[in-house]
């Protein structure tokens, strides 16, 4: 299946504005919404992408594996990435079995937030069961590299050098894992995690759903989620701000291993933002019940 990168503009819902207009340098949204602001609106059960190409050009379809005089492909996937204020190229969502037009398309008819955006025209459309937006928060597991074999400043990044097979198959890799519905992921109490995948380097994959588990099955036995080394709760702090928030500890590294690790529910700990950074600040690395410890002492002292 061909793979077509759209670099846009940073927002959360790609639902419409107000609130949430993209966020990206250059010129042509600087006074107007950019168009990608409804790429994840639902509309008859479709959502309709936007990219920006230079003077509304064309998107290069044959790169895709169409034909010269064709006007559109289908089954593409589309990896909609956006830069976040600190930097760098995360990837923030994807349509898979795309149709993508070498033209732009206009809207016959459009959706009430399409009008009220401004919105006349698309050039990417997908079933909408077919799109995943993912959360803030899981956006900067996945960044792409710049430069030879990554992303450019283009816009649009047709991914066919040989010298990118390896960030499209670790892309594919991640749109495979994140494809499975929760229903088929919620009862399994471990997961293989640590295959070395390239990201910007080279770092250790972690499953969402065994630490997802661990939250749900801590939550359901004591009815909070407090750190397991200084006792610290955030819904209890923050309110409503802080519930269902905390930090999930892997007690033996990832790192530190070679190839797959079984992940079981007992190699997790709930713990604070503060405590995390500390643990894995310490050298060795202490145990969540030596920092414990050693909370409890400085606090009597």
């Amino acid at each position: 299946m061909p793979m077509l990168f759209c670099n846009i503009g940073w927002a959360e819902h790609y639902d419409g504005v107000p609130g949430d207009e993209p966020r990206r340098g250059g010129a042509y949204n600087d006074d107007n919404v950019g168009h990608e602001t409804c790429n994840f609106t639902r509309f008859q059960g479709k959502v309709f992408g936007y990219v920006q190409v230079k003077d509304r050009g064309q998107i290069r379809i044959q790169r895709l594996g169409a034909s010269k005089a064709a006007e559109s492909i289908e089954g593409v996937t589309v990896v909609w990435t956006a830069g976040p204020d600190d930097g760098g190229t995360a990837v923030v969502g994807w349509y898979t079995n795309a149709t993508v037009y070498r033209n732009w398309q206009p809207f016959n008819p459009r959706s009430k937030k399409h009008e009220k955006n401004n919105i006349e025209f698309y050039r990417i459309v997908a079933d909408a069961k077919d799109a995943v937006l993912l959360p803030i928060d899981d956006r900067y597991d996945l960044m792409i590299p710049r430069g030879k074999g990554g992303i450019g400043q283009s816009p649009i990044w047709y991914a066919d050098k040989p010298e990118s097979r390896g960030t499209v198959e670790m892309v594919a890799a991640y749109i495979k894992d994140r494809s499975f519905p929760l229903t088929d992921v919620d009862d399994q109490q471990s997961a293989l995690e640590g295959g070395k995948r390239l990201v910007t380097h080279l770092r250790r994959e972690r499953r969402r759903h065994i630490v997802e588990k661990k939250k749900r099955e801590v939550l359901q036995a004591t009815g909070r989620l407090c750190c397991e080394a200084c006792r610290f709760d955030f819904k209890a702090f923050y309110g409503p701000l802080g519930s269902r928030f905390c930090e999930v500890h892997h007690r033996v590294p990832l790192h530190e291993a070679e190839g797959l690790v079984e992940t079981t529910l007992d190699h997790l700990a709930i713990m604070c933002s503060n405590c995390h950074r500390i643990i894995h600040r310490s050298n060795p690395m202490l145990s969540v019940e030596d920092l414990a410890r050693h909370i409890k002492r400085h606090r009597s002292s």
